[in-house]
């Protein structure tokens, strides 16, 4: 049989080791309380884990694309069981629902980025830009939303880093015309 068609030897390795600490974290937390409770949260963490890193590992060709799927598939769901594990999960709709939203939306924008830009110094500016401005930006909106629009220090530095960020963006731009002009 080729090992072109074959599943790689590193997916069933990593596979396997997922299956053996999902089922030892489900072994000792059965045994002790008869019950699941405190290993939902490493059993869930090892699914979304191996939801992201599996793609890359069992599928060389579309890694980015099927890490990017995996973690789009999990991130909602594991959010939304700590949420509930942890508390009565009110904050799950209103901040973590949004906020990890913004982050996917933003990792498919700079995916489909990363397919169209040839010039390193655009895409360099593009992440810049989409994740130290407005993924920053919209993330503070959605914190300060959620917490009632108190006054928290933390603006001041996050309005710092958009700004350095920003700068950055402008810098990478000249940079990437510079060098296409040669």
């Amino acid at each position: 049989m080729s090992t072109h068609h074959s599943t790689p030897r590193g997916f069933i390795i990593f596979s396997m080791i997922t299956i053996l600490l999902i089922g030892i974290l489900y072994i000792i937390n059965y045994s002790i309380g008869s019950t699941l409770n405190w290993s939902l949260y490493p059993i869930a963490a090892l699914l979304m884990i191996w939801f992201v890193v599996a793609p890359a590992i069992g599928l060389p060709r579309f890694k980015l694309l099927g890490s990017y799927i995996g973690l789009s598939i999990t991130l909602v769901p594991f959010l939304y069981l700590v949420a509930n594990l942890s508390s009565d999960g009110e904050w799950f709709w209103p901040l973590a629902f949004p906020l990890a939203l913004s982050l996917l939306i933003s990792i498919g924008i700079f995916f489909i980025l990363l397919t169209q830009l040839s010039n390193k110094w655009y895409l360099g500016a593009a992440a810049f830009f989409l994740f130290g401005v407005l993924l920053n930006f919209i993330s503070a909106e959605i914190i300060s939303h959620y917490l009632g629009e108190q006054n928290i220090p933390e603006q001041i530095s996050n309005r710092i880093t958009m700004f350095g960020c920003l700068i950055a963006t402008v810098l990478f731009v000249l940079i990437g015309l510079q060098k296409k002009k040669k």
